[in-house]
Parts: structure tokens; sequence; C-alpha cells
């Protein structure tokens, strides 16, 4: 099978119409603008920049597109479900009375 590199770079293109697709069909809204993945999760802006910085990997959690960043909400779904983050409550309760005193 022979495949030119022309149609190689139209995958990604392809993967979001794909995406964009399967979201109106199944009535739940996918991509998510900054706001709306801050909105979505609890997570500030600045916190989901931090993480876009970080954490996230574009392309998979998040896309540009013309200037604009667009969150992947079954990605970022499962970014958190795999993600969980230890509390430690000796902690938590010594920051509350740092900030108490």
């Amino acid at each position: 099978m022979n495949i030119n590199f022309e149609n190689l770079e139209k995958i990604n293109d392809i993967l979001l119409k794909l995406n964009e697709l399967e979201s109106k069909i199944s009535g739940q809204k996918r991509w998510f603008n900054i706001n709306e993945i801050s909105e979505y999760t609890g997570y500030s802006v600045e916190h989901i920049r931090n993480l876009k910085d970080s954490d996230f990997i574009e392309n998979k959690h998040y896309y540009k597109t013309k200037g604009k960043l667009l969150f992947d909400k079954n990605m970022i779904d499962k970014w958190i479900t795999s993600n969980p983050k230890k509390v430690d409550a000796k902690e938590i309760v010594s920051n509350i009375l740092k900030d108490l005193i």
C-alpha cells in the first residue's frame, strides 16, 4: 500500500472531523475552550494553563486550531480518573491552621 505524505498530513483534520461527527451524533459536547474546561473540571483557568504546560499533551488532551485551544473532554476525563491525588490530611490541617494563626 502506497501512502503519500500529503495524505498523512490530513489525518489530524480527518480525526477532528470524525470526532466532531461522533459528538454530534451522541448529543454531547466533546470540545471545550479553556473557560468551558475550567468550569467543567472546577479548576481555575490559570491552573488549566499550568496543566497544559506541564501535564497535558498537545494533540491528545488539547489541540491548537486557528489560535484557539480546544480541550478534548474525553481525554481530560481519562486524565482526571487516572491521576488520583494523594490527600495528606495532616498537611491540609496544617495549612488551614497556618492561615488562621
